[in-house]
């Protein structure tokens, strides 16, 4: 019988850690870095092009939004933003990339955008992608990945 309450247990705490995952609200800061990350990534690509960049990231973080912010930090992952992710930004960190991110034409369609992203209303416009790679450029990590779509200059795997 005790067992069985430790199963019960079990299942209702991992049921409340998902529902906080997918109802995680980010402080402002954070809304800013992800923006930039869209922006700076995707902006060229227009309001689609950054919901793909979004939907990779919520992808990575396996649609768990606490998460979202250490996929994009994470070195590397995104090459608009290398300079903050591998320190090389010194203390500065991701404030010049958020001050230019924040000087384009869809800077407050980004921070809306962030807002979707993290309710559960988010919709995956790339079909499962977690990589991205413009189409003219056929990097070797895509031959061990499936082609989902292809949004603006951006082709998405899986």
């Amino acid at each position: 019988m005790k067992s069985l309450f430790q199963s019960i247990a079990l299942v209702a705490a991992l049921g409340a850690a998902s529902a906080s995952a997918n109802t995680y609200e980010p402080c402002a800061w954070e809304r800013q870095i992800v923006a930039a990350c869209l922006v700076l990534e995707a902006a060229d690509q227009g309001e689609y092009g950054m919901r793909g960049v979004a939907s990779v990231i919520l992808n990575r973080a396996d649609g768990n939004r606490s998460r979202v912010l250490g996929v994009v930090k994470k070195p590397y992952a995104f090459s608009a933003l290398n300079a903050a992710t591998t320190g090389r930004t010194g203390s500065r960190g991701f404030a010049g990339h958020v001050q230019k991110a924040s000087r384009d034409r869809l800077w407050r369609s980004a921070l809306q955008m962030v807002d979707e992203l993290y309710t559960s209303q988010w919709s995956d416009v790339t079909r499962g992608a977690d990589h991205y790679a413009r189409v003219d450029l056929r990097p070797n990590w895509t031959r061990t990945k499936q082609r989902t779509t292809i949004i603006g200059s951006h082709a998405f795997y899986r």
